[in-house]
């Protein structure tokens, strides 16, 4: 249908009234979105996967950016976002020796890839997190896309909603977990999990075995108990506070499972709504069954890069780089 045929459908008469007024405008603007087309919404869900997926991967690219790079609108990326309950955030600021602290790690980890370019795989990298039945998870204290970080999380927004806390490593190509905590952990219950659950899982027939063991600085990681245990299975080969090799506080950007595992894992698992913690669970089991050894593997190199980074830019944090 060409203009003239629709005023030839249309004529001046008509007009006169407010009603036929208002049908003729709807009409125009009907044949002119015929004509020039309409850019159409992308919020299926293997666009919405993709594009947790590359916001989990960089957390503090702008929606502009992303925009102009994947050619998906900022509404339906805003809209992707808010139907996952991802929010932009801040992340923590460093305090004054922070950037020394983890220029100091970052050299030691250079040096030893100087001396072992397999190093990285000879780490067994831990952490924990908290899943939320209802997804609803941020962090906080600097601009960051996400949905999650356990140790960032803003509790106002998380009291009294039912949770699933996840334990896991990243050694090499091998991911270890997931091991589900019950209630609130503690050194007791930290000591517990890793002589109960997480060293026999990984030890094999042929005696394989992680050179080191990484670790944050969460409270229950270092009690007296848990620095001894650790000291008499890496004996001089452990990361983390007060630990032999002392892991720099407020580095999540360091850390395989912050700045890989969480946000991957989480864009699967809040794919659907979820129902109860046994159907969070199934989901968590499912999304960590996916997760490839060559995948694993690009997060290792990934790890290198960021130390190299780290000591470019002087212990400063490196997530908007990276």
């Amino acid at each position: 249908m060409s203009m003239q045929d629709t005023l030839q459908d249309h004529p001046s008469p008509m007009l006169q009234s407010a009603n036929c007024l208002l049908s003729f405008v709807k009409l125009v603007q009907c044949w002119i979105c015929q004509k020039c087309g309409r850019k159409k919404t992308v919020t299926n869900e293997e666009t919405s996967v993709a594009v947790l997926a590359s916001f989990s991967k960089s957390p503090q690219r702008s929606t502009r950016r992303t925009s102009l790079e994947s050619g998906i609108s900022r509404t339906s990326l805003r809209r992707i976002l808010a139907t996952h309950k991802w929010h932009p955030y801040k992340l923590q600021h460093l305090n004054e020796n922070d950037p020394e602290r983890r220029t100091e790690f970052a050299e030691w980890a250079k040096q030893k890839l100087e001396q072992d370019p397999q190093f990285t795989q000879k780490i067994l990298f831990s952490d924990e997190a908290n899943f939320y039945v209802n997804g609803e998870v941020n962090k906080q204290n600097h601009r960051y896309w996400s949905d999650t970080n356990p140790h960032w999380m803003d509790p106002s927004k998380t009291v009294g909603t039912t949770k699933v806390m996840v334990c896991c490593g990243i050694w090499g190509t091998t991911l270890v977990g997931p091991f589900f905590i019950n209630g609130n952990l503690k050194a007791t219950g930290y000591l517990k999990l890793l002589h109960d659950d997480v060293f026999p899982s990984f030890c094999t027939e042929a005696g394989r075995f992680p050179e080191f063991f990484q670790q944050d600085g969460a409270p229950p990681h270092y009690g007296c108990q848990v620095r001894a245990f650790l000291d008499e299975q890496f004996p001089g080969k452990w990361i983390g506070h007060c630990g032999p090799v002392e892991w720099p506080p407020r580095s999540p950007d360091l850390t395989p499972l912050d700045f890989y595992l969480w946000g991957h894992l989480k864009a699967i698992v809040y794919g659907v709504k979820i129902r109860d913690v046994q159907h969070l669970k199934l989901r968590i089991l499912d999304a960590c069954a996916g997760i490839s050894p060559a995948l694993l593997l690009s997060v290792c190199e990934e790890w290198e890069k960021r130390v190299a980074l780290t000591i470019q830019h002087n212990g400063q944090h490196i997530e908007h780089i990276s």
